[in-house]
């Protein structure tokens, strides 16, 4: 068999035929092309960088100076867990939201979401490539990462650190807090044109939040997350927390699917 010379052969190895079908078509290369744009340029040390300088250097600026006072170091740990899991996670909801407001919009403003689309992808492998990508990349760089030098931190700051365990469903509890805002940023960029409707409704419900709990009813607070960070905080020091503090995790963990199928839906029926 002859080949045009500067051409690849339909049996190089190289060449693989995709069989894969419904959402999974173009899936597995979108994922790849979201992780090279995260890992194989300069955004994701940036991130890394950026997340590193708020979580761990405001840890070390908070606990520095107690750590070289005689005393009990109990009321210094407690401190660096509150903060940590606290303003950890208004940070990444904010850096998430920020991160991801244009991960839709701008392709669709680009034409390269249309671009894409014309070869033989899924609308569905489209978004959920996306979510993944960013929740893998985001979740890696601003809370594992920081958190593991945390716990470092801890131990060399107060003199002990959480107990595993606790300090791990903590972290979890903070991962599903973070991935509510990416599903409502994602399905707001299937909605709107331009970043100013997402931002603006995304961190609109996000600083609700911090209301007196008085002014927001009841069953907000348990089917919003926004009482995770006080769970989170109890859980790692041992607090005694309400019975129904775990409802706030299985809603938002519910509400998070909701937005990602409502995203699929949305964006299946968008016009390119």
């Amino acid at each position: 068999m002859t080949t045009i010379p500067g051409t690849i052969p339909v049996t190089h190895p190289a060449l693989q035929s995709v069989t894969a079908h419904g959402w999974r078509r173009g899936f597995a290369n979108l994922l790849h092309n979201e992780y090279r744009q995260w890992w194989g340029t300069r955004k994701g040390p940036i991130h890394l960088l950026l997340w590193l300088i708020i979580l761990n250097g405001l840890i070390l600026l908070v606990g520095l100076p107690s750590s070289q006072e005689a005393g009990d170091p109990e009321p210094l740990y407690n401190t660096l867990i509150q903060v940590f899991f606290q303003v950890g996670a208004l940070a990444t909801a904010i850096g998430v939201v920020t991160t991801a407001q244009g991960a839709i919009v701008r392709e669709k403003q680009l034409g390269t979401a249309a671009w894409v689309l014309s070869k033989p992808v899924s609308r569905s492998a489209f978004v959920l490539a996306k979510f993944v990508a960013y929740a893998i990349s985001f979740v890696s760089l601003a809370i594992l990462i920081p958190s593991a030098i945390f716990y470092g931190q801890s131990l060399l700051l107060a003199g002990h650190a959480p107990e595993l365990g606790v300090f791990l469903a903590g972290l979890g509890i903070m991962v599903v807090h973070t991935l509510f805002y990416l599903a409502l940023t994602l399905l707001l960029g299937t909605l709107f044109n331009t970043r100013g409707p997402i931002s603006g409704i995304a961190m609109g419900l996000l600083f609700i939040g911090f209301l007196p709990p008085n002014l927001v009813p009841q069953a907000l607070l348990l089917a919003l997350p926004w009482t995770l960070k006080e769970s989170a905080v109890g859980l790692v020091m041992g607090s005694a927390l309400p019975a129904i503090w775990i409802i706030p995790v299985v809603a938002t963990t519910l509400w998070i699917v909701v937005f990602l199928a409502v995203a699929l839906w949305r964006f299946g029926r968008e016009e390119f």
